[in-house]
C-alpha cells in the first residue's frame, strides 16, 4: 500500500509572473525613462560646460575636457542604454516562458477535463461494479498522462487495502507492497491517511516524505515523484480510495487535486447508485420468483382455490377452479361466491363467510354445484386476509368423494363386523381355554418326561465313569477312546434335559424362587473356580472383579450361580482368544418400571472378547431353542435354551438380563437384580 502522511500537500513552486499588467503602465515606465533621460542630459549639458567654463579659462584646456566631457556622457548614456536593454529583453524572455508554462498548465487542464467527461461517461454506460472502477482507471492513465491509477478496497477484517481495479501497473508494484488503513506504519501514505481522515492527501515529493519510508525502495524503482488518495464512498462512508500517480514532482496542485475529487465523488455516487440498482433487480429478482412459486403452488394445489373480497367479488382462482366448475374464467370473474351452491345450502354458507370476516377463520361440507347442475360434495376452508388495505377471504376446497365413499363403506362394515366380532371372541375363547390346557399339559408331559429320562442318564454317566477308572478292568485305548465320546454324549443330553425341565417349570409356574441370605463373593468365587479349567484349557484370561466389603444379599444364590454359569460358560465358549470378565458392581436408583419405586440393585455383567453378535441375531437372542451359531456348518454344541432361562430366571427375581455386542470383538450381558 502507499504511505500515508496526515498532511495534504498542495501548491506548486511553478507560476507564471506577467510580462505588464497593461497597456498603460508601459506607457507610463517608458515616458518616466524617456524623462528621467532627458532631464539628466538636459542638466549634464548646461552645467556641465558652466562648470567647465568655470574651471578652465585656457580655450585649449576648455575644449579638451569638453571633448573628456562628450566621451564621459557617451560612456555614461551607453551604460544606461546597456542596462535598459538588460532589463527590458530579460522581462521579454520571463514573460514568455510564463506564457509556455500557462499553455502546458491549460493544456493539462484541458486533459483532466476530458478524463472527468470520460469517467462521467463511463458512470452513465457502465452498468457493473467491476466494469466501471476498472474504466475508470483505464480513463485517467489514458486520457490524464498518468503513470498508474488503481483503487483499493478496505478489508474491515484485516485493515488490508486491496486492489480491486488497476491501469498501468506493468512493473507489479501492487504485488510487491502491503497497504493498510489503520494506524500501523504501513498505514501512514496516502491511502491510509485518506482513508481514516475522509479527505484528499497528497504527496508531492515522494521521495522526501518520511512517511513513504517503507515503501521508498519500490517508489524510487517505478520512477514515481507525485502522488494523491482520494476516498470513494458508499452510503456516506469511506469504503475505498482512488489512488493516483505521476512522474513529476509538485504535480498535484490546486485545480487537479479538486478535479480528482470530483472524480472520486462521481465514482461514489454511481457506486451508490449501481448498489441501489442491483437492490431493485434483486428485489424484483425475488418477487418474480415468490409470484411464479406462488403461482405453481396454487396450480398445483389438489383442491379448488378462491380469493375473494367482503362484497363477493372474485379476485383470484386457481385453474382447478374453472375445471372443476365447468365455468370459463371470464364467467366466474362475474359470479358470487354464493352461485356455486345450491339454495337449501346457501344460508349454511352465509354463515360460514361471516364467521369467516368476523373470527378470523371458518369452514364447511357442501355440496358444490357445477355448471351442468350437477353436485360434489366438497370440504370448504376459509381465512380472512388483508389485501390492498381491504378485507378478503382466501380459500381451499377439497373433492370428500371418495372420503364420503369411504365413511358409508365403514359404516357398512361396522354393521357386519359387530357380529364377527363377537362369534371370533367366542371362537377365541374356547380355542385360548384349550391352548392353555395343552400348554399345561406338555409343560407337565416334559418335566414327566425329563426326570424320567435324567434318572437313568446318571446312573449312565456313573457307570461309564466306573468302567473309565478301570475298576471293572483294565481298558484299551480305543475302547477308553469310545467310552469317553459316550460319556460326554450322555452329559450333553443330561444338560439339555436339565434345561427343558427347568423351562418346563418356569412356563408351568412350578418354579419356586427362595430368598434367603448368602454371600455374594463366596458365590461369585465358587462359580469362577467351576469355569476355570474350561478357560484354562483354551487359554483364556479369566478375570473376576468384585467390590470389597459387600457381605451377604437376599435371594435364590443356586438360581444366580445357574445364571452366571451359563453366561460365563457362553463366554468361554464363543471366545478363542482373550479374556472373560465377571464384574459386579452396585446401582443405588434402580427402576425396572415406571410404575415402581426405585431400589438398589446388584448389577452382574460377563464380558467376552470373541466373536460377539451380529445386529441381526439380537432379535431371538433370548428365544428358546435358538441358536445363533446353527446350520450344518455349526461349531458350538448347545441346546439354545440358556439364555432363554437365564432370562426367565431374572424376571422371576424382579431383575432384567440386557445385552451389548459388536460383531468379531466380543459381548457384554448383564444381569440386574434389585435388592
Amino acid at each position: 500500500m502507499e504511505p500515508q502522511s496526515a498532511e495534504v500537500v498542495y501548491g506548486s513552486s511553478r507560476g507564471g509572473s506577467p510580462l505588464l499588467n497593461s497597456r498603460c503602465g508601459t506607457n507610463c515606465r517608458a515616458a518616466i525613462i524617456t524623462g528621467v533621460y532627458a532631464i539628466f542630459a538636459g542638466l549634464w549639458i548646461v552645467y556641465s560646460d558652466r562648470a567647465l567654463a568655470a574651471l578652465f579659462q585656457d580655450p585649449q584646456d576648455f575644449v579638451k575636457w569638453s571633448v573628456f566631457k562628450g566621451i564621459g556622457f557617451v560612456v555614461v548614456t551607453s551604460t544606461l542604454l546597456f542596462g535598459l536593454m538588460l532589463w527590458l529583453f530579460g522581462t521579454i524572455e520571463k514573460a514568455y516562458n510564463d506564457l509556455v508554462l500557462h499553455e502546458r498548465e491549460l493544456e493539462r487542464f484541458k486533459r483532466l477535463y476530458a478524463v472527468l467527461s470520460q469517467v462521467n461517461q463511463a458512470i452513465v454506460w457502465t452498468k457493473s461494479r467491476d466494469e466501471l472502477l476498472n474504466k475508470v482507471c483505464r480513463v485517467i492513465v489514458g486520457g490524464g498522462g498518468f503513470r498508474m491509477v488503481w483503487i483499493g478496497w478496505n478489508d474491515p477484517a484485516t485493515h488490508l487495502m486491496k486492489p480491486v481495479a488497476v491501469w498501468g501497473d506493468d512493473a507489479g508494484y501492487l504485488d510487491a507492497i502491503r497497504i493498510y488503513t489503520d494506524d500501523r506504519p504501513e498505514g501512514h501514505g496516502p491511502s491510509g491517511t485518506a482513508f481514516r481522515s475522509g479527505r484528499s492527501a497528497v504527496f508531492n515529493d515522494m521521495l522526501e516524505s518520511a512517511a513513504l519510508g517503507p515503501w521508498r525502495d519500490a517508489i524510487r524503482k517505478q520512477g514515481f515523484r507525485a502522488c494523491g488518495a482520494f476516498p470513494i464512498r458508499e452510503n456516506d462512508e469511506v469504503k475505498g480510495i482512488l489512488n493516483v500517480y505521476s512522474d513529476e514532482t509538485d504535480f498535484f496542485q490546486d485545480k487537479e487535486v479538486a478535479l480528482l475529487e470530483e472524480a472520486a465523488r462521481d465514482i461514489s455516487f454511481a457506486l451508490d447508485n449501481l448498489a441501489r440498482e442491483q437492490e431493485r433487480i434483486t428485489a424484483e429478482g425475488m418477487a418474480t420468483t415468490e409470484r411464479r412459486f406462488s403461482e405453481t403452488m396454487i396450480e398445483s394445489m389438489p383442491g379448488i382455490l378462491y380469493f375473494y373480497d367482503a362484497d363477493g367479488t372474485f379476485l383470484r382462482w386457481s385453474r382447478n377452479f374453472e375445471m372443476v366448475s365447468g365455468y370459463a374464467g371470464e364467467e366466474i370473474a362475474k359470479m358470487h361466491p354464493l352461485d356455486f351452491f345450491r339454495s337449501e345450502d346457501k344460508a349454511a354458507l352465509q354463515a360460514r363467510i361471516a364467521e369467516v370476516f368476523e373470527k378470523g377463520e371458518s369452514s364447511l361440507e357442501a355440496p358444490f354445484l357445477l355448471k351442468d347442475g350437477g353436485t360434489i360434495p366438497y370440504f370448504f376452508t376459509g381465512r380472512r386476509v388483508a389485501f390492498e388495505g381491504k378485507e378478503c377471504l382466501v380459500g381451499v376446497g377439497i373433492d370428500i368423494t371418495e372420503r364420503k365413499k369411504a365413511e358409508e363403506a365403514y359404516r357398512e362394515l361396522n354393521e357386519s363386523l359387530e357380529l364377527k366380532v363377537a362369534e371370533r371372541t367366542e371362537e377365541l375363547g374356547a380355542a385360548l381355554v384349550r391352548a392353555e390346557a395343552a400348554d399345561r399339559i406338555k409343560s407337565a408331559f416334559l418335566a414327566t418326561m425329563s426326570h424320567e429320562l435324567r434318572t437313568p442318564l446318571n446312573s449312565i454317566i456313573g457307570f461309564i465313569g466306573i468302567v473309565l477308572q478301570e475298576l471293572a478292568g483294565p481298558l484299551n485305548e480305543e475302547q477308553a477312546k469310545q467310552l469317553r465320546m459316550v460319556q460326554g454324549s450322555s452329559r450333553h443330553l443330561l444338560e439339555l434335559i436339565n434345561d427343558v425341565l427347568d423351562l418346563s417349570k418356569i412356563e408351568a409356574g412350578q418354579l419356586d424362587m427362595k430368598r434367603e441370605p448368602f454371600d455374594v463373593p463366596a458365590s461369585l468365587e465358587r462359580v469362577v473356580a467351576s469355569v476355570r479349567p474350561l478357560a484354562d484349557k483354551k487359554g483364556l484370561e479369566l478375570c473376576a472383579e468384585i467390590p470389597p466389603g459387600l457381605g451377604q444379599i437376599v435371594g435364590d444364590r443356586r438360581r444366580l450361580e445357574q445364571i452366571l454359569l451359563n453366561l460365563l460358560n457362553n463366554a468361554i465358549k464363543f471366545t478363542a482368544t482373550g479374556r472373560v470378565t465377571l464384574r459386579m458392581e452396585t446401582m443405588e436408583n434402580y427402576k425396572i418400571s415406571e410404575v415402581r419405586a426405585s431400589h438398589r440393585a446388584l448389577c452382574f455383567s460377563v464380558s467376552d472378547t470373541g466373536i460377539g453378535i451380529k445386529l441381526e441375531d439380537m432379535r431371538a437372542l433370548f428365544q428358546p431353542f435358538h441358536q445363533i451359531d446353527s446350520g450344518i456348518a455349526r461349531q458350538h454344541e448347545g441346546t439354545g435354551l440358556g439364555l432363554a432361562i437365564c432370562r426367565k430366571l431374572a424376571e422371576l427375581m424382579d431383575g432384567e438380563m440386557a445385552v451389548q455386542s459388536e460383531w468379531l470383538k466380543g459381548s457384554t450381558f448383564c444381569l440386574t437384580i434389585p435388592q
